[in-house]
């Protein structure tokens, strides 16, 4: 009984530690309270003063009538909707009947739940009585039974019907009214400070529910001992309990597990949208069946019930007293009246895949009244009737819009292919939902923005003539046959050139050529391209249509709604998904409109060592660290190969805002252009948005191959991340009291890994110089010299020579550092043999395997990425302390590092395993991009080439000049052209002016109508482009290259300080002992003549080890509650 509110207990403490949430008010913790303490009263009578008076199968049906409360709240509730329905639909005529109906059924199912007092106060009805077959003296029914129990005397009775009645409490927010919409009638006293409690229920729940679940156990206890005669205040007592053999509480185990069992199939059969025939038909048939289960193992008078749960048939079993009777009738009464109460559950209107807490009114369940707990806690529908022109228009207006963003740059053939192949799987993926699955549809559309295009001469570089052929290639391979795309059509711009495809089902996909003379490059740069051209021009063009087709619809909310039902899918050039991935990032988002930003699980792929390093790198760091963050807080940074973002968080003044910053000091330079996708995430985490983690949502990338271009990524990667979790605890006490979802403790977590990453290249020369000792028997002194010495002569090289000297030096220098790691592990051997294997460095090891192994486990389509973890582990070495040197030692280095020196004819194969077992599609995915019979498509695509902008208003566009539409997708794209007579303009006339070339025009990749485009779109980009994309500006001009350096100077003295001072430290506690613990272990190889052996260990080692343990344990745990 107990078990549920200690889970709740924790649960609730977790929530609000890992949390900000606001108190709630004194009076609803107060009433609360009140009221749960009834519910626990009433359980406690029922378990301890009603069921033992009455048979096994008497006892399971008369919990059907503890539904009471409910059906009595109910009542209001019917009367209002049928009201509300009345004034929406005016159908009265049709109503009323209907309205009678239902609530003369409710009065009736109110009625025969409380028809249970009467069969307990009623003289001569001995359903309330144990019968048994035993022969005796006591009472005997007509049959010859004998009544051997029976609740008798008023008090006896009362208490039993109080215990059905107080255990009905449990349910009343469920089907209290809601009077959110009552929220200033205060005249009404009640009626306020019921709205103020649920609101506080409905934002601070685990709060309250901390205070309720201490009350429960308080009170289960007290009322344990008074009732069940049991002191439980008595030692004696509690020995009693631990002495009992597994045979005594066998039953009560079983009643345990099978209730969290059951409790968790049920939620996931309701995320499931599999609710009526996985949870209320079994629900409804449960007790019947159970009934019948205890009736005929009766009747056989089998010996299985005495021999495993201490049942005696003879003694405690009524079957035969009620098979003959009539009490059949009311319990069964007693299920279709409480079925009746609960049937909401016949009409689930639940998302797919939502919360446990939008699907259950309470958490957890009821170890007592399981049943009755799961179909009257399923939380009711109490929305507001809505007429069919509404809904409909909702939506219409609610249907997410997806764009797909990728920034290309240097990427091989495959790379791009393998890009273009997921796009047009999508594409093809929404033909075939649109029909089938309209609740999952979305509208799509392509942007692809392809960074430094252009040669000096104005023609296009060989990487954009390559991504031309195998947009061909891609086309056919994705079809049987070759189906060429309706394009392009060419639009010149300020910033170079725009090309537009029809996609085969109707989407587009517009591919931004970046001119570098005219627009800033860098990945950065692009994406500030999309978020304004998509978010603050496209959007606010519809938002315009919008008033002007519908003046007395609400813009704002209209607005808002579309705002937050559009996405945009950010993306590399060398990216694979399926449409099933984006479909989960999309639920992710629809779960909880505070999400900001959902990521994926991003895979490694490619050959060689480097790749398999990645591979088994960023499994941990996905089931690991991505997990643990997303349950702790907020996942840190949502990785913009992959990963959906919501656009009316990046419209935020201070998301937005601060995104097109150009850099001012050194520190912003790390911060803004060497991690901007984890930038982005800071900036959305510091406004309050959550950035989530979906597992299941995987994307394919191709890693690093070359040692050089991995250490050059990692030279990005490293002190970016650094300094943006820095930002963050700086900031702390404003991130937590703007963010609900970090709380303090999850500060402490953060700061935590920011100390163990800083102390990390001193702790692997500490690990390396303990292997010495044990291995070559050195001194502890000379240990510690052999250790430090090439550390410290990486870290003058790395601060004097050339980039090109460094990497070959941590090339050499890594290739040792393996050697070294299988001296560590035979050091560890030789201490699990010949000292203790419990040895505190033995035990970190071994349960850093088990870890490792069961998350493996845990991730069954991922587990062959545990077969890398010995590369990894000999690879330690390598990646904490040659390339945090590396990283550290070179922030005045800026450069991209990786694809610089590409060439488009350069190919990865993506290898075959089963990794492509994984990657082949689970579910396919809808797309959404209102598509429309091919009439309509030209139509559309017509509109977007001709005079569509007169919808909006602009009278001033040259009738004989060709327009490009200003909307993104819609109502206004649904509409046909006002003047299908357009002419097609194929000369240069707007031809830019760096592109002035003949080259530019008649040159082979991406040969197409060139078009005019829309002046109001020419205008925006021109203003953009001057406003923040200006590669001329001064401010971008500016020199921090000695910044940088002081900078890198100043990190790096830091960082020598911090670990010399910490190695230091450890060195004067090993060499000194001055705190070493003694531990008396029975182990009698090792040991003295009696069998123990004491091991010695440095408490200030033994310390480091608790810590790096409790951290790895912190983040098993966030891996398992996230599975």
């Amino acid at each position: 009984m107990c078990i549920p509110y200690v889970l709740n207990f924790l649960s609730s403490c977790w929530k609000v530690h890992f949390g900000s949430s606001k108190r709630p008010s004194i009076s609803s913790i107060v009433v609360c309270v009140v009221l749960a303490v009834c519910q626990s009263v009433g359980l406690c009578l029922l378990v301890f003063h009603l069921l033992p008076n009455v048979g096994p199968i008497q006892g399971l049906l008369v919990l059907s009538a503890t539904g009471i409360i409910p059906s009595l709240l109910k009542l209001p509730h019917t009367l209002k909707k049928s009201n509300l329905h009345q004034q929406i639909t005016n159908k009265k005529r049709n109503s009323l009947p209907k309205k009678i109906f239902i609530f003369s059924v409710d009065i009736l199912a109110l009625l025969l739940q409380m028809s249970v007092g009467a069969l307990i106060f009623i003289p001569d009805v001995k359903f309330f009585c144990r019968i048994s077959t035993l022969h005796g003296n006591k009472v005997h029914t007509p049959n010859g039974d004998i009544i051997t129990e029976c609740i008798n005397g008023f008090g006896s009775c009362f208490m039993a019907l109080f215990a059905i009645f107080l255990a009905s409490f449990a349910w009343w927010e469920n089907f209290l009214e809601s009077l959110k919409e009552k929220k200033n009638c205060d005249h009404i006293r009640l009626k306020g400070l019921i709205s103020d409690i649920q609101a506080d229920l409905n934002k601070n729940r685990a709060y309250i529910n901390i205070f309720v679940s201490l009350f429960k156990i308080l009170t289960s206890f007290v009322l344990t001992s008074f009732l069940a005669k049991c002191k439980l205040y008595d030692p004696e007592t509690w020995t009693e309990l631990a002495e009992q053999s597994f045979h005594d509480v066998l039953d009560i185990i079983l009643l345990v597990l099978s209730s969290i069992v059951c409790y968790c199939i049920a939620c996931l059969a309701c995320k499931l949208q599999m609710q009526i025939f996985s949870f209320a038909i079994p629900c409804l048939l449960s007790t019947p069946i159970a009934s019948g289960i205890m009736a005929y193992l009766c009747l056989r008078r089998e010996d299985f019930l005495s021999k495993n749960f201490n049942f005696d048939c003879d003694s405690d079993c009524d079957v035969n007293y009620l098979k003959s009777n009539y009490y059949l009738v009311p319990a069964s009464l007693w299920i279709l009246s409480l079925y009746w109460t609960a049937g909401h559950i016949w009409f689930p209107k639940q998302k797919r895949i939502a919360t446990i807490e939008s699907l259950f009114v309470n958490p957890f369940y009821c170890g007592i009244l399981l049943e009755q707990d799961l179909v009257l806690n399923r939380k009711r529908d109490q929305d507001k009737v809505q007429t069919q022109e509404d809904k409909k228009k909702f939506d219409k207006d609610n249907i997410p819009m997806v764009y797909a963003c990728a920034t290309m740059w240097h990427e091989s053939r495959m790379e791009m292919k393998q890009l273009l192949k997921s796009l047009f799987r999508v594409d093809k993926d929404q033909a075939e939902r649109e029909n089938q699955y309209p609740d999952d549809f979305y509208r799509f559309e392509v942007h692809i923005f392809f960074d430094d295009a252009y040669k000096d001469n104005g023609c296009v570089n060989e990487f954009v003539t390559e991504l031309n052929s195998v947009i061909d290639e891609a086309t056919s391979k994705r079809n049987s046959e070759r189906i060429d795309l309706e394009g392009p059509y060419k639009f010149p711009t300020c910033y170079g050139e725009q090309k537009v495809y029809k996609m085969h089902e109707g989407n587009f996909m517009f591919i931004h050529l970046k001119d570098k003379t005219k627009i800033r490059r860098k990945k950065r740069w692009s994406q500030v391209m999309y978020m304004y051209y998509l978010l603050g021009y496209r959007l606010q063009m519809e938002r315009e249509y919008m008033q002007k087709k519908d003046n007395n619809v609400d813009i704002d909310d209209l607005f808002k709604m579309k705002a937050e039902n559009t996405f945009i899918l950010a993306l590399d050039g060398d990216v694979d998904f399926t449409p099933g991935a984006v479909r989960i990032l999309i639920d992710r988002m629809k779960k909880d409109k505070t999400v900001g930003a959902a990521c994926g699980r991003i895979h490694s792929i490619g050959n060689g060592p480097i790749v398999w390093y990645q591979k088994f790198e960023y499994a941990i760091a996905h089931w690991l660290q991505k997990a643990t963050e997303h349950v702790l807080g907020c996942v840190l940074c949502s990785p913009g190969c992959f990963s959906l973002f919501r656009g009316s968080a990046l419209m935020d003044d201070n998301v937005m805002g601060k995104y097109v910053q150009v850099p001012t000091n050194a520190t912003e330079v790390l911060m803004y252009d060497l991690g901007e996708d984890r930038w982005l995430c800071t900036l959305l985490l510091q406004q309050g948005f959550r950035v989530d983690y979906a597992a299941g949502a995987d994307a394919f990338t191709n890693a690093p191959e070359g040692f050089n271009e991995f250490f050059q990524q990692r030279k990005r990667w490293g002190p970016s991340t650094l300094a943006n979790i820095m930002a963050l605890l700086q900031n702390w006490e404003k991130v937590v009291k703007e963010n609900p979802n970090i709380s303090w403790l999850y500060i402490i977590y953060l700061g935590s890994l920011m100390v163990s990453t800083i102390i990390g290249p001193s702790t692997i020369l500490m690990l390396i110089a303990g292997a010495f000792v044990t291995v070559f028997d050195l001194s502890i002194v000379n240990a510690y010299i052999a250790s430090v010495i090439p550390g410290v002569l990486f870290f003058v090289i790395c601060l004097v020579c050339t980039t090109k000297v460094q990497l070959i030096v941590a090339q050499v220098l890594s290739g040792f550092y393996v050697i070294i790691m299988m001296v560590v592990m035979v050091g560890l051997l030789i201490t699990a043999l010949t000292q203790s294997p419990y040895h505190p460095s033995v035990i970190f090891l071994l349960g850093l395997v088990l870890i490792f192994v069961v998350a493996a486990v845990l991730h069954p389509r991922e587990w062959f990425n545990i077969l890398y973890g010995f590369l990894y582990f000999v690879s330690i070495p390598s990646g904490f302390l040659v390339q945090v040197i590396y990283s550290l030692c070179n922030l005045n280095d800026v450069s991209w590092g990786t694809r610089e020196n590409s060439t488009p004819g350069k190919e990865k194969i993506k290898e075959n395993g089963v990794l492509s077992n994984i990657f082949s599609p689970v579910s396919k995915l809808v797309n959404n991009s209102f598509r429309r019979d091919s009439s309509d498509k030209e139509k559309l695509f017509l509109n977007l080439l001709q005079e569509t902008i007169s919808m909006l208003g602009h009278k001033n566009q040259s009738a004989d000049s060709v327009s490009k539409c200003d909307l993104p997708s819609g109502d206004v794209a649904d509409q046909p052209p006002k003047d299908e007579n357009s002419t097609h303009e194929k000369d240069a006339q707007t031809t830019p002016k760096a592109n002035n070339s003949k080259c530019w025009i008649d040159e082979g990749p991406f040969q197409g109508e060139k078009l005019t485009m829309n002046e109001n779109e020419s205008k925006f980009w021109q203003d953009l482009v001057e406003r923040y994309l200006d590669p001329k500006d001064v401010k971008m001009k500016k020199d921090l290259t000695g910044e940088l350096k002081e900078l890198r100077n100043n990190v790096c003295s830091g960082m020598a300080l911090v670990n010399i001072l910490w190695i230091t430290v450890n060195f004067m506690f090993q060499f000194r002992s001055p705190t070493v613990v003694t531990f008396q272990l029975p182990i009698e190889d090792n040991g003295d003549e009696h069998g123990i052996y004491e091991m010695k260990i440095e408490m200030l080692g033994l310390l480091f080890i608790i810590f790096f343990l409790v951290l790895l344990l912190i983040q098993f745990c966030g891996m398992v509650m996230h599975r």
